[in-house]
């Protein structure tokens, strides 16, 4: 995330860095912390959830990927805040 917000990767690993946010997005965020190891797609989603805290400044550059994320049913329910960042940015980004 802090590579993305700082702009140390451009061009094509920038693609690839943010579909990579985007796919743990999509993930589902797992069972609430219960002490014991949770599954993989809840670190992936979580991963995605704390890259994405650290690059929303630069969020209004690419108003399509933000469409994207607010598509996110799991998001939306769980994290309706950052999905209404989310699209304050992609409002502005248009």
């Amino acid at each position: 995330g802090k590579l993305i917000q700082h702009q140390l990767v451009s061009s094509i690993t920038l693609g690839i860095a943010l579909r990579y946010v985007l796919e743990a997005l999509r993930k589902p965020p797992g069972p609430p912390s219960t002490g014991i190891q949770s599954n993989n797609s809840g670190k992936m989603f979580r991963f995605g959830i704390f890259a994405l805290q650290e690059f929303k400044g630069r969020l209004h550059e690419w108003p399509q990927y933000c469409s994207h994320i607010v598509n996110i049913q799991h998001l939306k329910e769980g994290y309706a805040a950052l999905v209404r960042e989310v699209e304050g940015a992609m409002t502005e980004g248009q």
